[in-house]
């Protein structure tokens, strides 16, 4: 009894901190009570997180604990906790409806830790649809602004549609099978080439392909960024690719090794053509949130192109590109959420001179969007050499020249930012920046770790290589 109370103490914790969060919002307790219970559950369950490393399998082996759910686990926590104090500095509501905000942030985060934790079919997809409804409802939580509701809305019916088309791709594939174990799949599949299972296939990584925001299943992304609150936007762009690449490394490298010869090749089309036209269409951007969405889009296909190989290094560097982008990212939408909880825009314009009205926001932005950029020594430099060098690897020379020009043009735009924020003359009636206490922890934790993992990411690669060579044993 205990050892299974062990190995899914994080699951039970953070159930047991839901309930916790409601009763608060039944009582009627404040904005900042619940926010800070949230980020401090958070923390705790991180710390927790880290301090395990228990292994195993439960419920007949659905639910395991392994290097993968353990390292996704700490993305998700590090992603919760920034995401509490970003909240807690920008967001607006009534005390009344924090209970609500917080409990659905959590639901999401319990949803993302069952997924990362799960071996078989309806147990992923269970995970899955619990971290994503929850934030449909986040995405509208500003019910007086028609933006936020829109934003619900389209997330909503898309991400609808696409769950359809990601069950319908899994039913095909356990018709055939007789069996909705990963691992035994794998073996029914060997061999089985039938037009079912490829379409099967197709369908899957299609429902896969909108979560990670990856053309053609993109087109939610900067409407859904644009109208929610700025720190669920945050959230979404992290767990949204953290739940779809774990998602696609339980599938694919192992249940459809068979069909590798097909996957593959439509992954590499998929990871060139998302990467240029998320460069491509960030260029042309005024508002920040809609920017930061196509920046988003073109970071999945760069994680693209290191899980292309669907080798041990493959798995290793998007593990690890998944924590480097968690914290990169979640700097750069911190900054967007001061900003505009300031001076309330998200339109570029208004970011003209910043850096002489507030040089450190202005300094943290920077260091975000170099590390995006792949800039050395920041953590994004190191996370795509690796998922460069995994590709190169593999034999996929072609793919690794056109993410390097790609990280030329996302170069190209955000330094455009860059220059207005250092060049260009503000308005002369612009706000006074003033950043919250909450949000100055974020971005100062944000910015710490792209420094250490840039200049020290040996022992995280350490682990990620683990991960990977777990899924290849020699």
């Amino acid at each position: 009894m205990w050892s299974s109370f062990h190995l899914m103490s994080t699951e039970l914790l953070l159930a047991g901190g839901i309930t916790l969060l409601l009763l608060m919002d039944i009582l009627g307790a404040g904005k900042k009570a619940t926010g800070w219970t949230f980020t401090l559950l958070m923390a705790g369950l991180l710390a927790w997180t880290l301090a395990d490393t228990s292994t195993g399998a439960l419920m007949i082996g659905t639910y395991i604990a392994d290097g993968l759910s353990r390292f996704s686990k700490i993305v998700i926590f590090v992603s919760a906790v920034l995401t509490g104090l970003i909240s807690l500095g920008s967001l607006k509501t009534e005390g009344k409806f924090a209970g609500a905000y917080y409990t659905l942030l959590a639901s999401s985060v319990l949803g993302l830790c069952l997924l990362v934790s799960s071996k078989e079919l309806i147990t992923l997809y269970v995970g899955l649809e619990l971290a994503t409804t929850s934030l449909f409802a986040l995405a509208a939580f500003y019910k007086n602004d028609d933006l936020s509701t829109e934003a619900g809305l389209k997330y909503l019916i898309l991400g609808a549609s696409s769950s359809g088309i990601l069950l319908y791709g899994l039913s095909l594939i356990y018709g055939l099978a007789g069996t909705t174990y990963v691992d035994v799949i794998k073996i029914a599949a060997a061999g089985n080439h039938a037009p079912a299972l490829m379409t099967g296939m197709i369908l899957t990584l299609l429902g896969v392909a909108f979560k990670l925001s990856v053309v053609p299943m993109h087109v939610w992304t900067p409407d859904v960024y644009q109208g929610a609150p700025t720190p669920v936007a945050a959230f979404i762009s992290v767990a949204s690719k953290a739940a779809g690449f774990v998602f696609a490394i339980r599938l694919f490298p192992v249940m459809l090794a068979a069909l590798s010869g097909i996957w593959v090749p439509l992954l590499s089309v998929l990871a060139l053509v998302t990467m240029t036209a998320g460069n491509l269409m960030a260029i042309p951007q005024k508002n920040v949130k809609r920017f930061l969405a196509y920046s988003t889009i073109s970071q999945a296909g760069y994680i693209l192109v290191g899980f292309v190989g669907a080798s041990e290094a493959g798995i290793s560097s998007v593990v690890f590109y998944l924590l480097v982008y968690a914290v990169s990212n979640m700097a750069a939408f911190g900054v967007a959420a001061a900003f505009a909880h300031s001076a309330g825009s998200d339109d570029l314009e208004d970011y003209n001179g910043l850096a002489r009205r507030e040089p450190v926001l202005a300094l943290v932005f920077l260091t975000a969007l170099l590390s995006l950029a792949g800039i050395p020594p920041l953590a994004g430099f190191i996370g795509k050499f690796y998922l460069f060098y995994a590709s190169m690897q593999q034999g996929y020379a072609w793919l690794v020249i056109a993410a390097a020009l790609n990280s030329t043009v996302s170069l190209y735009y955000y330094l455009a930012i860059l220059k207005r924020m250092y060049i260009f003359e503000g308005k002369k009636d612009a706000r006074e920046v003033r950043v919250p206490a909450t949000i100055k922890a974020a971005l100062a934790i944000s910015v710490a770790a792209m420094l250490v993992l840039g200049l020290f990411p040996g022992p995280v690669i350490a682990v990620t290589t683990n991960i990977g060579r777990a899924f290849f044993p020699h």
